[in-house]
């Protein structure tokens, strides 16, 4: 990880661009009602959920905000703060994205090369400037849902699952699910195709990252195509008979399971 004047100087162009991106979409939408597939969530809902998140990366670093230590209940924590933005609409939405995504900004400079922690959902601890690459994962993959809801086309560049994955790892340990992760004892290497590679070391289930020692199984992966597998998206079957994903080493079947050790985010 660089430091947190570099990671910010990478992050935060990625939020501008993506979030200029969304709200432009989402001002586009002729009806905001339209359902979002295999959810149970509106065009409008989506938009909400979007901006009542970019508030809590605000919130967090201050001592603010609900934060739930059980990823399970953080579906009625989502309903209930989208139910506070009901009287906007989508243009409202967007301008507030603008103004709290601005605010963030400024707020995470100020914090200048010590950048304070906080508890995210899950319970593990994640430094300001680093949470911005979920912050970043939202944008993208919310994106993805609400393009794919009216038939828009949503790419998502490559450069930014690295972004990503550099936010989430650090939370990763809370997400783990313990009914799917059970004692599985195996280590996991990930290897973005032009990017990073990262691992992830499963200790009778529980997660530790940026592990040591040899893999059990290595998954070479496009990194769009690792997003939408792992955020539970996408089939990953499709993209395994495309050559999108392969997975090689003493149990390579394991890679198969990698997505389904985690609560869906």
């Amino acid at each position: 990880m660089a430091t947190a004047t570099a990671y910010l100087d990478r992050v935060l162009p990625a939020i501008d661009r993506l979030a200029e991106r969304f709200a432009a979409l989402v001002t586009a939408v002729p009806d905001p009602a339209v359902p979002i597939p295999d959810s149970e969530w509106t065009v409008r809902d989506a938009t909400a959920h979007v901006v009542s998140v970019a508030r809590r990366y605000i919130d967090g670093p201050e001592g603010r905000g609900t934060w739930v230590a059980d990823p399970r209940e953080l579906e009625a924590l989502n309903d209930a703060q989208n139910r506070t933005l009901a009287g906007l609409d989508m243009a409202e939405l967007a301008a507030r994205l603008r103004r709290d995504l601005t605010a963030l900004a400024a707020q995470l400079r100020a914090y200048g090369t010590a950048p304070p922690s906080f508890r995210f959902h899950g319970g593990e601890p994640v430094a300001a400037d680093v949470a911005l690459g979920i912050l970043l994962g939202e944008l993208a993959v919310h994106g993805w849902d609400i393009a794919r809801a009216v038939g828009r086309p949503w790419p998502i560049d490559p450069g930014d699952v690295d972004l990503i994955l550099d936010g989430v790892e650090p939370i990763l340990p809370g997400w783990v699910d313990p009914a799917r992760a059970g004692h599985l004892t195996a280590t996991f290497e990930i290897r973005l195709r032009a990017g990073s590679t990262r691992r992830w070391s499963f200790r009778n289930g529980r997660l530790k990252v940026a592990a040591d020692g040899r893999p059990d199984v290595r998954i070479s992966a496009d990194p769009v195509a690792l997003l939408l597998v792992f955020y539970r998206r996408q089939s990953q079957w499709p993209h395994i008979a495309r050559g999108h994903l392969l997975a090689w080493g003493r149990r390579p079947w394991l890679a198969f399971t990698l997505a389904t050790r985690f609560h869906k985010p």
